[in-house]
């Protein structure tokens, strides 16, 4: 018997992996162009390659042999990485991964599902909608541009009200549906809210149980558990997740005085200088939540670290994504201001170095380090919010610069017709509508922004945003979400302002701005007043005493000056908390 060649050996295994799978294309304008010419439907695979269920799907559906051949005869198959299409992300990301969308030929939505779809399952989908399909209802309302009046924008709050109660588990923590983890606008604003709304037991219990979720062994979050409890663990970590984590256990810290959660966030910050820092001050994106793609781990994460290592470690997803960059350095900024250790906030200002030199175009910023087609509200206002802490943090103006540029650019280029902001703009296979969660970022910050700069058009849009927000066609369309909440406050007033007033270099400088960074309240803003940057209508405050102090003002009075670090923490502690509602 002759042997056959290793030449014909590799041909034979090239041709058998490329007809087991689905012939893929990437999402864009051109594959409606093909559905029109050729009557096809487009399918859209949207995954992520940290995720154990999308590994299920492209391992059992999508290498099934009648899957493969209807799609190949009757579909356009498209896949892609949601975490690298911040567009689809934005679009998609509440329907959880994998996502499966089709389309019709004119981009219009006739089937989504979330998750993993069987085989059997699949296959009569396909040959159904082949069939017969019709456009679904789509997920955003169409709304009217002028306001709604106050009676039903107090509707709409009241009701947002009553589904951020209905959503909590205060026995468990976290929220009282299938997944648990620890939303952070729930959090902060149940966190601002705790002494007059009796939230204290739901924040404690949602914080000590999240240690489930927690990796004890390398450090760092996992993404979330299932079955109403901390115990059924989803195991992907990523960048961004670990962001939130550090600061709701620096909050937590700050209010409570609890070590070990001080601790929990330090060991996230050493969880990612293990796994996913890079070696230019950036961060990776993920890390997988399998060893083996397609297989459960829960007994590789029962492992000590050294037995874990003999098995090998789960793969690194090693794009850097401007988002969760931006926000990783924010917690960082907020972890220096908390344990005091500036090797985190030297972390934070490499890691916006790093987005300043290869993520930023013109003057927006990019999701990856490679041009994409489009540009994202989300990686922007990200951005803007890191540039701000920093500029608290240091004190350096060119971040404040930056910020107040980027927030003009950004307001004049995602806001539509005096309502919400699209979530991103430029070329992409479907209309760029809203994300909710983003109008939310951008509202608060932009008001927050037009008292730090003093600039009313960011108060302006602002306010177009919120009215977007409340509206009774988008309230009734959300489970919940208390950011809007949080916004209607912010809106309605003047935030915390704090200024040091500094004659000479001493300690007070140091404590007053970590006790600043690290305060437990977006709407705060601290900065430093010497002789070179004074004011004109500042001079009489600044001129009043002869050695350094502090003032802290909200929309309704102003603090006595204080001299002492104590004197700061008590008054921001005790009087201004105290006073929230």
């Amino acid at each position: 018997m002759k042997k056959v060649s290793c030449f014909v050996l590799f041909t034979l295994f090239l041709i058998t992996k490329l007809f087991s799978q689905p012939v893929w294309k990437h999402f864009n304008e051109s594959v409606f162009e093909q559905a029109k010419k050729e009557n096809k439907p487009v399918l859209l695979h949207l995954r992520a390659n940290w995720c154990h269920w999308c590994h299920v799907m492209e391992e059992k559906t999508y290498r099934n042999k009648n899957i493969i051949s209807v799609l190949n005869k009757n579909y356009i198959t498209c896949s892609e990485d949601h975490d690298e299409r911040q567009d689809l992300n934005s679009l998609y990301k509440d329907y959880g991964w994998p996502a499966t969308i089709i389309f019709d030929a004119n981009g219009n939505e006739i089937f989504k599902e979330a998750g993993y779809i069987p085989a059997d399952e699949f296959y009569a989908t396909l040959v159904k909608i082949k069939k017969n399909s019709k456009k679904i209802e789509s997920d955003f309302v169409e709304i009217d541009s002028k306001s709604e009046t106050d009676i039903e924008k107090k509707e709409s709050l009241k009701k947002l009200q009553i589904m951020f109660r209905k959503s909590l588990s205060f026995e468990l923590g976290g929220f009282n549906f299938n997944q648990k983890y620890i939303d952070f606008d729930t959090f902060e604003y149940a966190l601002t809210h705790f002494k007059s709304d009796s939230l204290s037991k739901w924040i404690t219990n949602s914080v000590k149980n999240s240690i489930g979720i927690c990796d004890t062994v390398w450090g760092g979050m996992f993404q979330y558990s299932t079955n109403g409890d901390w115990n059924h663990v989803h195991y992907e970590k990523l960048l961004f997740i670990q962001a939130r984590y550090i600061k709701i256990y620096c909050w937590y810290y700050q209010l409570f005085k609890d070590p070990k959660m001080l601790k929990r966030a330090e060991n996230i910050a050493i969880y990612v200088d293990r796994f996913l820092k890079n070696k230019n001050g950036g961060y990776y994106n993920a890390q997988d939540a399998d060893l083996i793609k397609g297989e459960k781990a829960h007994e590789y994460y029962n492992l000590s670290n050294a037995e874990r290592l003999k098995k090998g470690v789960p793969e690194i997803d090693t794009n850097v994504y401007t988002s969760d960059n931006a926000q990783y350095s924010e917690a960082l900024t907020i972890l220096w201001a908390t344990s005091g250790n500036q090797t985190y906030l030297t972390g934070a200002i490499n890691c916006t170095n790093y987005l300043n030199l290869n993520h930023k175009k013109d003057t927006l910023f990019q999701h990856g380090k490679n041009a994409s087609a489009t540009t994202s509200l989300k990686d922007n206002a990200c951005m803007a919010r890191n540039l701000i802490l920093l500029y608290r943090a240091t004190q350096n103006e060119k971040y404040k610069k930056q910020a107040y540029e980027l927030l003009k650019n950004i307001s004049t280029t995602f806001s539509f017709n005096n309502s919400y902001f699209y979530t991103y703009v430029g070329k992409s296979a479907i209309k760029a509508p809203y994300n909710i969660s983003e109008n939310i970022e951008t509202c608060r910050l932009l008001n927050y922004a037009s008292y730090i700069f003093n600039e009313p058009f960011f108060k302006q849009k602002a306010t177009e945003i919120f009215n977007f927000l409340v509206n009774s066609k988008v309230v009734n369309s959300i489970a919940t979400e208390p950011g809007i909440l949080s916004a209607f406050e912010e809106i309605a007033t003047e935030p915390i302002m704090a200024a040091l007033m500094l004659k000479k270099e001493d300690p007070l400088k140091d404590g007053y701005l970590k006790s600043t960074v690290s305060f437990p309240h977006f709407y705060f803003y601290s900065t430093i007043y010497n002789a070179s940057n004074i004011t004109e209508d500042k001079k009489d405050i600044f001129n009043s005493l002869n050695t350094n102090f502090v003032i802290l003002c909200t929309s309704s009075y102003c603090s006595s000056p204080m001299t002492s670090q104590q004197e700061i923490s008590d008054f921001i502690y005790k009087r201004v908390l105290s006073e929230k509602k």
